[in-house]
């Protein structure tokens, strides 16, 4: 593939810069400093940016929304980290700017920010405190579900507080609070935005070696400033949720884990009885390290998801990935992904033929560590997805390689 000169030699330009103070300074941020700040600079081609179908493809290689494009993001932020006695202190706050070279209408600027307060009092007490704020453009793979092809802004906003009382050494019990804000610019995708609220109390048993196995009763609400519009009738899709579930999070032996969250949700929506479900949700973790060197972790998972369409009120997403990592060197590692993901729109009643996808993407990468401070990582990625309906299927590659210098 011909890479566009004036993005790669800007590239170039970026890292090099990033590796000047590998030169002139003998001092490198170590973990626990409590300042460090950082820049990085990420170069991506995509063969097929906008995720077009292929009945689209030939209007796009003609038109003027190109289907091949490349992108330069750069990115400077800071990491405050510090421990004062029990209390730890940690904030990440990083700036970007996005720019293509064909598509320059979809340039962007985008912030990400994530705060957490790990608190402790006295021997029996604990939690966490955390905020997390995120502005960046939403990827083609979602943005689609409603037919756009123009910029479209996704802001997330999540604030959580909780606390947990080991009332025994084999006991503890965990109460939380967390708001959930999601917010999309483009205004056929608004009918998405979503705020909610929702509380949670845990009781856990603990384990000699601090495993442990729990229930989770969970409550949420969860409102959408915006009405979905059908045939010129507004339709409310706020809804009320409760879950009472399994918490397992157990280490079967010193090279492994599993991890299990499931259980019974039951949603009720305001408005069109037709969308409430009762339904059995779960995701499993199983991590395992044969050797010093690799790691791998499979997952499945199979859930209704409500926060990303305008066009059903819910999903039951149905999947399982695997990855691996090899650690070649103390400077070197190799990393694979395998993930597979069925997606049907159950929650489509009122809007006739039901929609299915099959969403396949295959990823791999090298992660190159030569000093403390500098990083460079390089992957490649295949995406397919088989839709019942034609318009949402697509073929896609990718290749990307950042570089980010920690000050």
């Amino acid at each position: 593939m011909r890479l566009p000169n004036s993005i790669f030699l800007k590239l170039l330009f970026v890292i090099s810069c990033q590796q000047l103070p590998l030169l002139i300074s003998p001092a490198y941020a170590l973990e626990g400093d409590v300042i460090r700040p950082y820049a990085s600079a990420t170069y991506m081609y995509d063969d097929n940016l906008r995720r077009f179908s292929g009945k689209d493809q030939a209007l796009a290689s003609t038109g003027s929304e190109k289907m091949a494009d490349t992108m330069l993001m750069t990115e400077v932020g800071i990491i405050l980290d510090k421990k004062i006695s029990q209390q730890v202190f940690f904030i990440d706050l990083g700036l970007n700017r996005s720019k293509f070279d064909r598509n320059s209408a979809l340039d962007s600027n985008g912030r990400e920010l994530n705060a957490k307060w790990n608190w402790h009092l006295g021997n029996f007490w604990q939690g966490n405190f955390q905020a997390f704020h995120k502005k960046a453009l939403v990827p083609f793979a979602d943005f689609l579900e409603v037919g756009g092809l123009g910029l479209n802004i996704r802001t997330e906003d999540k604030k959580s507080a909780d606390a947990i009382w080991k009332l025994h050494p084999r006991w503890q019990t965990r109460i939380a609070l967390v708001n959930y804000e999601v917010e999309y610019s483009a205004e056929n995708q608004k009918a998405a935005n979503l705020n909610e609220n929702s509380q949670e109390v845990e009781l856990d048993y603990i384990s000699p070696s601090t495993s442990k196995v729990g229930v989770v009763y969970r409550h949420a609400r969860g409102d959408r400033p915006v009405d979905q519009i059908f045939i010129g009738i507004p339709i409310s899709n706020d809804y009320t949720q409760n879950e009472i579930k399994l918490n397992v999070d157990w280490s079967l032996s010193a090279k492994s884990k599993f991890q299990f969250l499931g259980g019974l949700v039951d949603r009720k929506h305001d408005e069109v009885s037709s969308r409430d479900f009762r339904k059995f949700n779960a995701r499993s973790n199983f991590n395992w390290m044969p050797t010093g060197k690799t790691s791998m972790n499979l997952s499945a998972w199979r859930e209704n998801n409500a926060q990303g369409f305008v066009t059903s009120s819910y999903t039951l997403n149905k999947g399982t990935s695997l990855s691996a990592s090899l650690y070649a060197t103390s400077k070197v590692t190799f990393q694979g992904n395998l993930r597979y993901e069925k997606r049907d729109f159950v929650g489509d009643d009122i809007f006739g033929s039901q929609r299915s996808d099959r969403d396949k993407t295959f990823s791999l990468g090298v992660v190159y560590k030569p000093t403390l401070s500098f990083v460079l990582n390089a992957s490649l990625m295949h995406s397919i997805r088989e839709s019942t309906l034609n318009t949402f299927e697509f073929d896609a590659n990718s290749v990307s390689l950042t570089g980010q210098y920690e000050f």
